[in-house]
């Protein structure tokens, strides 16, 4: 106020003013304060007047209040300023102070800003949080000049589109910085905004300078003026890259989750009873249990009576402790079937360690489950009767030894072959077959106790364990029971079958050390009894092993003297009505090493059994031809060379080429060789053995039925066989002086022969009155010991030198 004024309008002013009023010297002491000053201060007028004004100033700002004086005392103009100042409470106010120098007097206006202060200060806090924020979110603001169309960016905003701080874009700029399909969206948001003053808040793609790619979220909205007419679009950007990417991996493993072929579950550790917070939809395809159905319950509902208590304690033993667990679990699906889970459940833990969550992985390994019982129990059982197999007889054999030994008591093992089942089998067809032995394993188990084991050992054998038996002869009970029901008729698709089978028998009373032995002397058995008319049993004894051991043996040693060259020819001859050697029998000997001459018959059988027949066969054929190429080559006139031929080498392919290589190799002429056939050829492929024959005879090799009068072959196959000459066997000779039916036969024979057209010859002769009883015969041929016994290839040369080989002295038989 002016000096000027009228003293009471000063004085009434500066009592009633809400500032605080002072007059101060030029030292700074107080000389008068208005009410306000004593009211702000708490302190009284007579308090402050003639102290320093420091007394209510804040230490801090005693050099501001010198610095002032000095100015006005200098006649400075000085601007208002702020000072901190003491209440007598020793309260801080900040004052706002205007200083103006009267006539040797200073007036002082102070205003309290205390609060004006207080809002700055957080003013200025919020200011540089935002600052913080936004250098730490990386938050840009800009603003757009709506009437000059000019952009502004803050710092933050430049670093987010890789640009220098301070950059200044044009509109186009800006929009330049976002991937095309952001920059349509962007431009028509913020066209909007402009035009409507409707605010947007949206995602866009950036491209930055560098043509890296990220995500920003860019918030804008319109300012208007006095006038409500829109000026200026404000704004922010916010990098949300990291943001973003999280999302996406969140959906990925969303998509992942609900896209697995296992189910997938969640449940809260931190509530009671561990409710279900989350499936996915392949847990609902497992269990058939909708999400809205299980949300909230506990996992156990799956469960059922069936489910194992120790895969229930497992999996509460492994969440009590709050560790991963790993079960495979009887559950049930909403409909009450039962389905095997594989079941994993792992903790999920906060920052802190807390353990949040479990989350379940579960895999419907039901299919797995039964293709592994299915495999199990195909490895221990046939697959087309279901009976055991080998691997599990075995393990019952033993068992059921060991029970023998332990309780006293007796164990039979039984052998079963069926009979003429490769017949069936080959001309009704393997599914006729199948049927038979489905058949045959289901009556053998309805004859049998719940202990007894039944079990298909191959093709069409079956073994039988009858454990636990008081007697031996128990056995024969259920044996002869077995027997009947598996010859009763079988009717497939109408028709009736027929079927026996053979039973060998072995027992054990808990001697046995090795049980398998058990099948193999019921193996023997077996064949016994085939050999004696099948449909029948037989016991194992020790002799019947003697005789197989023997055979096995003897088999070693025949495929020993095959590879050894062992085999040697004997050559018998056979003499003409006049005495003249005609022609020679080839016959097999072998000698042994250690075990000296082996009879034929004492392996030929055998050979012909196991195949090795068939390269003595072809030994026996090329060397017979060789040494009859030497007899005739000696000039003792035209000897024929006889060879048996086996059964087997004659049904052999390949057969007629195998004589045709003989001969062209030995170059013997081939009217010169005679096959001797046995009338057990006629009977398998009767019209195929014709045929062969009609092609040796075509080559010029004769033809003999050999043992003739012992087989079944029908009669009138000699009118039809190309054949030379029927042997008569030595056994109707033996008696053929004494014995009138003999004789009849043999006269039989020799009358059809002639009639026929063939030759006879008559083996077996052995003393004078024999053959004097066919001296008669015309066109035959003699042989037999009371001529000579058959003999090595050097006695031969010697016994035809002469005068041997005109006639033969009856008085005097070679030996």
């Amino acid at each position: 106020m002016p000096l000027e004024e009228p003293q009471g309008q000063l004085d009434q002013f500066f009592r009633l003013s809400q500032d605080m009023f002072c007059c101060i010297d030029a030292a700074g002491i107080v000389l008068n304060v208005n009410p306000m000053f004593e009211t702000l201060l708490g302190y009284s007028a007579a308090e402050l007047v003639g102290r320093p004004c420091g007394k209510v100033i804040d230490p801090r700002d005693y050099k501001v209040i010198e610095t002032a004086l000095a100015q006005l005392l200098q006649g400075e103009i000085i601007k208002a300023f702020d000072v901190r100042a003491l209440t007598a409470a020793r309260q801080l106010l900040w004052l706002e102070v205007t200083a103006s120098l009267g006539d040797k007097v200073i007036y002082v206006i102070a205003r309290d800003i205390t609060r004006r202060k207080a809002i700055e200060k957080q003013l200025l806090r919020n200011q540089r949080l935002l600052e913080m924020a936004g250098e730490s979110a990386l938050i840009g603001g800009w603003y757009v000049d709506v009437v000059n169309n000019v952009p502004v960016w803050s710092d933050e905003l430049c670093q987010i589109h890789g640009m220098p701080p301070g950059f200044k874009p044009s509109v186009e700029e800006a929009f330049a910085f976002y991937a095309p399909g952001s920059r349509e969206q962007l431009m028509r948001d913020f066209q909007a905004c402009s035009d409507t003053g409707i605010s947007f808040d949206g995602e866009y793609e950036v491209i930055t300078r560098q043509g890296r790619h990220l995500w920003v979220r860019a918030i804008g909205r319109a300012v208007r003026d006095e006038h409500g007419e829109i000026f200026q679009i404000q704004g922010s950007t916010q990098d949300i890259s990291h943001r973003k990417a999280t999302e996406q991996k969140l959906q990925l493993l969303e998509r992942s989750v609900e896209s697995s072929t296992n189910g997938v579950i969640i449940v809260d550790a931190l509530s009671d009873d561990l409710p279900i917070v989350y499936i996915n939809a392949a847990f609902e395809r497992i269990t058939g249990y909708s999400r809205q159905a299980v949300l909230g319950r506990n996992c156990r509902f799956l469960q059922g009576e069936d489910t194992a208590p120790e895969s229930r304690r497992q999996l509460r033993k492994g969440i009590n402790a709050q560790r991963e667990v790993h079960v495979v679990i009887r559950n049930y699906r909403c409909d009450g079937t039962p389905f095997w889970n594989d079941l994993y459940i792992s903790p999920v833990r906060d920052e802190a360690g807390v353990v949040t969550h479990f989350i379940g992985v579960q895999n419907d390994i039901t299919s797995q489950r039964e293709y592994q019982a299915q495999l199990r129990h195909n490895a221990s059982h046939d697959a087309l009767t279901g009976l055991p197999n080998r691997l599990l007889l075995n393990q019952r054999l033993a068992q059921g030894c060991l029970l023998a030994k332990r309780y006293h008591r007796y164990l039979a093992v039984l052998f079963v072959d069926l009979d003429d089942f490769k017949p069936i089998n080959d001309t009704l067809g393997h599914e006729v077959g199948d049927f038979l032995l489905i058949e045959v394993a289901k009556r053998l188990e309805e004859e049998l106790r719940p202990w007894d084991t039944v079990a298909r050992f191959g093709g069409d054998e079956f073994v039988v364990l009858l454990p636990d038996l008081a007697h031996e002869q128990d056995v024969l009970q259920v044996v002869e029971r077995l027997l009947a029901r598996v010859s009763s008729p079988y009717w497939y698709r109408t028709s009736e079958l027929r079927i026996s089978a053979s039973i060998g028998i072995a027992t054990d009373d808990g001697t046995m050390s090795e049980p398998r032995q058990l099948i193999q002397q019921a193996d023997l058995a077996m064949y016994k009894a085939k050999r004696r008319g099948r449909n029948t049993y037989q016991w194992y004894t020790d002799e019947l092993n003697r005789k197989v051991t023997e055979r096995v043996s003897l088999r070693h040693a025949l495929q020993q003297a095959i590879e050894q060259d062992q085999f040697e020819l004997h050559y018998q001859p056979q003499v003409c009505q006049r005495g003249r050697v005609a022609g020679v029998e080839a016959l097999l000997r072998w000698y042994h090493p250690e075990r000296g001459n082996i009879p034929p018959v004492q392996f030929i059988s055998l050979a012909e059994d196991t195949g090795q027949i068939m390269p003595i066969s072809e030994w026996v054929l090329a060397t017979a031809c060789r040494d009859a190429v030497a007899l005739n080559a000696a000039g003792h006139g035209p000897i024929t060379m006889a060879v048996n031929v086996s059964p087997m080498q004659f049904q052999r392919p390949g057969f007629l080429a195998s004589i045709e290589k003989v001969l062209q190799e030995s170059g013997l002429a081939p009217e010169l060789l005679e096959l001797e056939l046995t009338e057990g050829v006629l009977m398998d492929s009767a019209e195929h053995t014709i045929q062969a024959l009609h092609a040796l005879r075509r080559m010029g090799v004769h033809i003999a039925l050999d043992d003739f009068g012992t087989g079944f072959s029908s009669l009138s196959y000699l009118k039809r066989l190309p054949i030379s000459k029927l042997k008569i066997d030595r056994s109707f000779v033996r008696e053929v002086v004494n014995d009138r039916r003999d004789a009849a036969i043999v006269d039989g024979v020799v009358t059809m022969a002639d009639k026929l057209g063939l030759e006879v010859l008559i083996e077996g002769i052995e003393a004078a009155e024999q053959f004097n009883y066919f001296k008669g015969v015309q066109r035959a041929h003699f042989q037999g010991y009371y001529f000579a016994r058959p003999m090595p290839l050097a006695a031969l040369y010697a016994f035809l030198q002469p005068p041997l080989t005109a006639t033969v002295t009856i008085e005097s038989p070679t030996s």
